[in-house]
């Protein structure tokens, strides 16, 4: 599998990961399905307040309100456009899920949040501008598995 992070996405997210400075933040991602194993970030919801130095905690509600937002905007076409997983910083930290971050995503695609597969992207800033991140699939009775992650241009 393969993510496209467009550079209008990244411009965001750096900004965002400047502002929290040590403490981590996350959302949800959404994306667009290009073509069969490849996916493009369109979107990500940001919670500002829900994490410290060392965990993230996102607040249901408010990212559920994203998604039916992006949902609008991209005509409720399901089948290009959806969620594609989650993504949280780790200021701190190595961008390598823990494992916490493996146990939560297994249980996500494992039956309690209905899911298939999600991407796991986590990011960070070094040196307070250099923007490093990873992502790794999760699919239902599979073990995780690295994803492939491509800047580009813009979204469309």
């Amino acid at each position: 599998m393969q993510v496209q992070l467009p550079t209008d996405v990244l411009r965001r997210m750096r900004r965002h990961l400047f502002r929290s400075g040590s403490r981590e933040i996350g959302g949800i991602l959404m994306g667009e399905e290009i073509a069969d194993q490849l996916f493009r970030i369109v979107d990500f919801s940001v919670d500002t307040s829900g994490g410290t130095r060392a965990q993230f905690l996102r607040d249901a509600d408010h990212h559920d309100e994203a998604l039916s937002a992006f949902f609008e905007r991209t005509g409720a076409n399901y089948a290009r456009f959806n969620y594609l997983g989650e993504w949280h910083s780790h200021p701190s930290f190595s961008v390598n899920p823990s494992l916490q971050d493996v146990h939560a995503m297994q249980d996500l695609v494992d039956g309690s949040g209905e899911v298939d597969f999600a991407v796991l992207f986590i990011s960070r800033l070094r040196w307070y501008w250099r923007f490093e991140c990873s992502a790794y699939l999760f699919v239902r009775g599979h073990p995780p598995s690295l994803v492939s992650v491509t800047r580009v241009e813009r979204a469309t």
